[in-house]
């Protein structure tokens, strides 16, 4: 039988406001179970989000003004605005003059620089002249790729970003006798946009763009490129009790599921634990305990799903943890034997200094973070960066196999 997630987390689904783990977990049940989605798409609810969201656009009265900035209105001019920030775009343009004046300005704008656009698509797409001018230069254009293809040799690019200012192999002068060989610039075998810098990588394997960096970390993200794979955390080979099993709905030795933290590597040294509702649970107790089996700290009571522990736990130190229900007298445990225990170890002091060292010079370098994160074991931050590496660089292969790679290791099977 399949466990749905519960009507308070499908509210909180969607207006968004869940931790991106939890958040995840419902999106991926959501994305899959229509009868849940179908909850989360009804008119009642998406009207009642609707109204949170205009609500949360509107300024109070002593607020400062809130407007989109130029990044979100071109990119909604342009069509290239991701589903959150369509949304947002949509809701404040339907209120705000000031945005929709500006947006219709640079709606304008890129109608003029860009010929054959979806928007000039879906205004012209029923004249046929227009169709027939679009057809003869698509086989001008391929005539044109066949000359290039026959008088001059393609190097293999994957480029992402915009072209780049390369010196052509002709129009270099020729070397003169007694004076070095003057060689064209070196072609860009990946080029990614990565916050406030491009990071590239040339046919060679040299790693540009994030200098900065110590030569360890540099190497890390230049082999993640090249291969296309993350360095899997040796921690999480620590922790042998995988999340898929403790998340499993066959009820052995589970008799309410855990969330989190589960198998995974965590930041804080006061995490906050989460679970499922018990239906019928009077109260619930948490208790962790060391990787001996001592007990480190206990809950008191709580009539809610989560807990953050007061106690700071020590860095670099595996724990277990259990919840206890209460209901009708009874006490129950999950999770039991012979389910595995539920594991997450907190972050050493030494790994945690590398990744202050990298955000300290690369702070908005969302590829080194997330190259850093998942071999750190805090999967659910690498997903986080590697998603925004993705939605910067689209049409780049290798930002889509990076975050597939960190979504397997959050899921074994």
């Amino acid at each position: 039988m399949i466990e749905h997630p519960t009507k308070r987390e499908l509210d909180e689904y969607r207006q968004r406001v869940l931790t991106p783990g939890v958040f995840l977990s419902v999106h991926r049940h959501v994305s899959d179970c229509p009868h849940c989605a179908s909850q989360c798409n009804s008119s009642e609810g998406l009207a009642r989000d609707l109204g949170v969201l205009n609500n949360g656009l509107l300024d109070a009265p002593d607020d400062t003004p809130f407007h989109l900035s130029a990044v979100q209105m071109i990119a909604y001019a342009r069509g290239t605005s991701d589903q959150i920030d369509l949304e947002i775009a949509e809701s404040h343009l339907s209120i705000c003059a000031t945005c929709l004046t500006e947006v219709q300005r640079h709606t304008k704008h890129v109608e003029k620089s860009a010929t054959f656009s979806p928007r000039w698509w879906m205004i012209n797409r029923w004249q046929p002249w227009r169709v027939a001018a679009v057809v003869c230069a698509g086989i001008a254009l391929v005539l044109f790729a066949v000359w290039l293809l026959r008088t001059k040799p393609v190097s293999r690019t994957e480029q992402v970003a915009g072209p780049i200012d390369q010196s052509s192999p002709q129009s270099s002068p020729a070397p003169t006798s007694g004076s070095p060989e003057v060689t064209p610039e070196a072609q860009f075998a990946l080029v990614l946009n990565d916050g406030n810098q491009k990071v590239t990588l040339d046919e060679q394997g040299t790693l540009a763009g994030l200098e900065r960096l110590p030569a360890g970390v540099q190497r890390k993200v230049q082999a993640a490129l090249q291969t296309g794979k993350l360095e899997q955390s040796s921690a999480l080979g620590q922790l042998n009790s995988r999340p898929s099993k403790l998340l499993s709905n066959s009820g052995n030795g589970l008799p309410f599921r855990l969330i989190g933290p589960l198998g995974h590597v965590v930041r804080n040294e006061q995490p906050t634990f989460r679970w499922r509702e018990l239906a019928g649970a009077q109260s619930y107790v948490v208790t962790v305990t060391d990787a001996d089996l001592n007990e480190v700290a206990t809950s008191p009571p709580l009539n809610t799903t989560e807990w953050r522990i007061s106690k700071p736990l020590k860095e670099g130190s595996i724990y277990s943890w259990q919840v206890t229900a209460l209901k009708d007298g009874a006490r129950i445990t999950s999770p039991v034997l012979p389910a595995p225990q539920a594991k997450f170890k907190v972050l050493d002091r030494a790994t945690s200094e590398t990744l202050q060292q990298a955000q300290s010079v690369y702070p908005d370098s969302h590829l080194t973070l997330g190259v850093l994160y998942a071999e750190a074991g805090l999967l659910d931050e690498a997903e986080q960066e590697l998603h925004v590496v993705l939605r910067n660089n689209p049409r780049a292969r290798i930002a889509q196999t990076l975050l597939q790679n960190v979504r397997a290791m959050q899921n074994p099977r």
